[in-house]
């Protein structure tokens, strides 16, 4: 309930602050990627907060802090950084009424709650946009993102499509990405891993497919609706025959663009999943997965930008 209130409280912030005209080259989704980038020369300050909130039982709560700076190097070529940390404030959440799950170190006793600040790498960005959608009868741009950090590090490959419609007002974008990652155990308090040991590197894969629809309903404010299917795979490869779950999310969003600066509001809730082998199976409850994978709001995500001179 605190953790509602402090989005609540931070939404009802940024809005108060609302004025001026409307950008091009902002987030409409919290989730979702689009094709439009900064113009050449341009500098912009990114805060991303990302709360997954809630598990099968007990209290559970996530949050992800990333700053970005991002540059466009060309009109169509954009790059970025990021450093991000992350809180964990968890107690008996899992199936089992144990607090045990989402980076919760494997010799954590889940018979106790678990609360730590970590500091969770750098990672990386860049955006190659191929065609426009204002320009083109569709947009369509490529994106690469490695990342690095204490527990594990990884290779995400993003296609981008984006197709605007009634004088831009109307927005759908689609995206497909897949992600190579190796998740390392580690000896320190903070962070690791839930299920792997210290010294040991397990190889899994990534894919999803995610969809969003943004109407600008007045000047400079925008509403939408993401949807993701999320797909995981032990090792590095994305044969059905080694798929570990699937599972399905969907949610509004709503966004506000001035000419300096924007925030975007996403919530998603998890529809649903399906396991594929037995220890996925036992982490299900009513329908949903939870063990280290996913939370019932997964999650509430906020992002607030500033375009520097």
């Amino acid at each position: 309930m605190r953790g509602k209130r402090a989005w609540l409280a931070a939404l009802l912030a940024v809005a108060a602050l609302a004025g001026g005209g409307a950008r091009a080259d902002e987030p409409l989704f919290g989730y979702v990627y689009t094709t439009d980038l900064l113009p050449r020369g341009k500098w912009e300050v990114e805060q991303w907060i990302t709360d997954r909130e809630g598990q099968a039982h007990g209290r559970f709560h996530h949050i992800h802090f990333s700053t970005e700076v991002e540059y466009g190097l060309e009109d169509n070529l954009q790059v970025a950084v990021y450093v991000n940390s992350q809180y964990a404030d968890e107690s008996a959440n899992s199936v089992r009424h144990l607090t045990e799950g989402i980076e919760i170190p494997w010799h954590h006793d889940p018979a106790k709650p678990y609360s730590a600040w970590a500091f969770d790498g750098f990672s990386a960005e860049v955006v190659y946009r191929v065609m426009s959608p204002y320009l083109d009868p569709v947009g369509l741009a490529f994106y690469v993102e490695p990342e690095i950090s204490s527990s594990d590090s990884g290779l995400e490959l993003r296609a981008i499509v984006q197709k605007n419609f009634l004088d831009d007002r109307l927005v759908l974008a689609g995206n497909f990405w897949v992600e190579f990652e190796r998740e390392a155990g580690s000896n320190l308090v903070v962070p690791g891993s839930a299920d792997i040991p210290d010294g040991a590197k397990v190889a899994a894969t990534m894919a999803e497919f995610d969809l969003g629809a943004s109407w600008r309903f007045a000047p400079n404010w925008s509403v939408g609706l993401e949807f993701r299917n999320h797909n995981e795979y032990e090792g590095w490869t994305l044969s059905h025959g080694h798929q570990e779950h699937t599972a399905f999310f969907l949610g509004p969003n709503i966004h506000y663009g001035a000419e300096r600066w924007f925030f975007t509001l996403s919530v998603l809730r998890q529809l649903g999943a399906v396991p594929f082998n037995d220890e996925q199976r036992a982490e299900m409850k009513g329908g949903l997965l939870f063990g280290d994978e996913h939370t019932a709001w997964d999650g509430l995500r906020l992002k607030i930008g500033y375009t520097l001179e």
